[in-house]
């Protein structure tokens, strides 16, 4: 992940917008590793952002594991920081993918939520093996807005593809099984998913999508204020009676253990 980190700046309005992350759908971690023998209670989440999943992770596993999120940005990890609760107990560092900034056979969780686009994936594979202890898993963790099945989310898209330029929706198309299937040092991979829906008022809608790095040029071409005011009118167009929009998931987690 460059150090030139495409969220600075967006750090609060990420935190304060983004959705978490299902505990069903997670709770499958702990089912793959904590029967395996020897396996260190250490959890690194890379890419952590503001924390959204590694809290979500501490959740899941427990107050028995060490958990830590690595994050390239000094602005997302500050966020971190402050969002984070004390009894939670989970440290932010600084570190990158690629080069992880923990000892051989350390970790038995390896963790990334809604970054594996921006890694050199070769490189960040090579180091979750080299860090994983042997029956430690890497689990990489995506929520996905399913524009396909909102007229909201298709039109939002469109928006985003038309005034952010060489932006595409299909910019996260990554064929994960593939890459995990070409691991020589893993098991064969798992896919779990969990289809969802969030309710959010048009003002967290905007807020959301403000907060993604793909919106940057957009606000820099037209203003915020007009992106935002066009955004308002998109939201205010697709309210339900409470007010509100509905937004559809797929998330997914694909999981491998070293073998």
């Amino acid at each position: 992940m460059t150090r030139d980190n495409p969220f600075e700046g967006l750090a609060a309005r990420y935190q304060q917008s983004r959705p978490d992350y299902p505990d069903e759908l997670l709770a499958n971690v702990p089912r793959l590793v904590v029967g395996a023998q020897d396996v260190p209670r250490v959890l690194i989440d890379v890419g952590a952002g503001t924390g959204i999943a590694t809290r979500a992770f501490r959740r899941a596993l427990g107050s028995d594991w060490i958990i830590t999120g690595v994050e390239p940005g000094l602005d997302m990890r500050r966020q971190a920081a402050a969002a984070t609760p004390a009894e939670d107990a989970i440290d932010y560092i600084e570190g990158d993918a690629e080069s992880l900034p923990v000892g051989a056979s350390s970790v038995g969780v390896v963790t990334v939520a809604q970054a594996i686009q921006f890694f050199d994936r070769p490189a960040f594979y090579a180091e979750s093996a080299r860090v994983l202890h042997t029956d430690g898993a890497l689990g990489i963790l995506q929520n996905n807005r399913d524009w396909r099945a909102s007229a909201l989310l298709d039109a939002y898209e469109s928006y985003a593809e038309a005034n952010s330029e060489g932006y595409s929706r299909d910019y996260r198309d990554i064929d994960v099984l593939g890459e995990l299937a070409g691991l020589d040092w893993a098991d064969p991979a798992q896919r779990f998913e969990f289809v969802w829906t969030m309710p959010m008022t048009p003002d967290r809608f905007v807020a959301m999508t403000l907060s993604r790095r793909t919106m940057k040029p957009a606000v820099a071409a037209l203003g915020e204020a007009k992106v935002t005011a066009d955004l308002s009118t998109l939201a205010g167009d697709h309210v339900d009676t409470f007010g509100n929009v509905q937004i559809p998931y797929v998330s997914e987690l694909f999981v491998v253990v070293k073998s």
